[in-house]
């Protein structure tokens, strides 16, 4: 079977989509978000197979809520898009707007972002028609409730309040808009970045300039944001309707357990798949009755479906690397903790991918470094590396690696603190 044709690593601030995938260490990576936010448990079938016959197999759900499939070839991009269009699957094109995955649904969120999104979408594509903006670029609306999309890193942020929205520009509050003066006051911020090259993020924007330039703008004091913790289980929604929120073992799955769960879905009468943040998927669409018996019957599929999860405290950076011996997975080196040393897992650290060519998305966090089939402690210097990976006994290296752990632990110390005594 001929691999991907060689190519450069896209830059830094470049992303992955359907119409252009990336190149990486098992192939191209495509991908897209379902137009309408879900996909039926039939079209999650089609996206299985398609990813089976065109890809590698492997699925992914992103920390933001994206669809991921990997292991493309330049002559099975087309007949993937092909695949999806026969299955009535649609990718969202355009600056990404993200709100909550049951929005308009929770009866615990501030205010509906749903209109508001909507109104955002034409004011994107008209800015996106005169001059070109970060591919990374993204607005989020958040509107709190059961799934809380604070978390995510973004270069416009709109925080509902009783009345209107506070907006933010990289992470600095500018002021509250009223909804109505919303969609000029994006488009005037647009128009800045573009102003400062295609590239330009919101970081970029100076915020004191920005407080007295923008018209709409009311005086106001930050808007309250909190820490989101991997959230699983039943959701209340409107009208005493069910939801369940599930997670994917470290994002990553594969076409067989896909379909599996396709099937097992279909059964208990879900109409509705919503990726979501954090690596999960929201289940709607079924009746009272049926949730009871859906959490059991997806746990056995090997889904979370528990905030306590026995791996979710585990975070890891999708990719691959090559090796030697073949490509090895963040996933399967996730995996292997979880399978061999679980009470290593203890949220003190963090899996890198060296190769991940648009840059980290957890550059900060302290961890585990996968370099070819070497693990290193990341930032600290990859001389010395902790275990040598190979892709077909990955679980092996891992438990060696926990034994020498574990015999190194300083007294209330973490996993992390016994990596660096190694």
């Amino acid at each position: 079977m001929p691999s991907a044709s060689p190519q450069k690593p896209a830059p830094r601030g470049a992303c992955p989509s359907l119409a252009a995938p990336m190149q990486t260490a098992d192939g191209l990576l495509a991908r897209f978000r379902p137009q309408g936010g879900a996909l039926t448990p039939a079209q999650l079938a089609a996206l299985a197979d398609a990813a089976e016959a065109f890809g590698n197999g492997r699925i992914e759900v992103t920390a933001r809520g994206n669809l991921q499939v990997r292991g493309l070839r330049d002559e099975t991009v087309s007949p993937l898009r092909a695949a999806f269009d026969d299955a009535g699957i649609a990718a969202v094109t355009g600056i990404a707007i993200e709100i909550s995955p049951i929005a308009g649904r929770d009866p615990k969120e501030t205010a509906d972002p749903r209109p508001l999104a909507q109104a955002l979408k034409p004011v994107c594509d008209a800015a996106l028609a005169r001059a070109p903006l970060s591919p990374k670029l993204a607005i989020t609306i958040l509107s709190g409730g059961q799934i809380r999309l604070d978390n995510l890193k973004s270069d416009i942020r709109l925080i509902a309040q009783a009345e209107g929205w506070v907006l933010e520009t990289g992470g600095q509050t500018l002021g509250q808009l009223d909804e109505a003066d919303v969609p000029e006051t994006v488009d005037a911020l647009l128009s800045r970045l573009q102003a400062r090259g295609p590239r330009a993020r919101g970081t970029d924007l100076e915020a004191p300039e920005l407080r007295t330039a923008l018209p709409h703008l009311h005086p106001a004091p930050p808007a309250f944001t909190q820490p989101v913790y991997f959230s699983m289980g039943p959701l209340a929604l409107a009208d005493g309707e069910p939801g369940l929120r599930i997670g994917v073992p470290f994002g990553q799955d594969k076409a067989g357990s896909l379909r599996t769960l396709a099937k097992t879905l279909e059964a208990h009468g879900v109409d509705a798949v919503t990726p979501a943040p954090d690596r999960t998927l929201v289940l709607t669409g079924f009746d009272s009755a049926a949730l009871q018996a859906l959490s059991p019957a997806v746990a056995a599929l090997g889904y979370w479906t528990r905030p306590n999860a026995e791996g979710a405290a585990l975070t890891l950076c999708s990719g691959a690397e090559a090796s030697k011996n073949g490509v090895i997975h963040a996933a399967d080196v996730a995996t292997a903790f979880l399978a061999t040393a679980p009470d290593l897992i203890d949220g003190s650290f963090h899996i890198h991918v060296s190769t991940c060519a648009k840059g980290c998305a957890y550059p900060g966090r302290p961890g585990l470094m996968l370099t070819g089939n070497r693990l290193v402690l990341h930032g600290e210097g990859a001389e010395n590396p902790l275990a040598l990976l190979d892709p077909n006994a990955i679980e092996e290296a891992i438990a060696d690696l926990a034994l020498r752990a574990r015999a190194n632990r300083p007294a209330n110390g973490t996993s992390l603190d016994s990596f660096r005594q190694i």
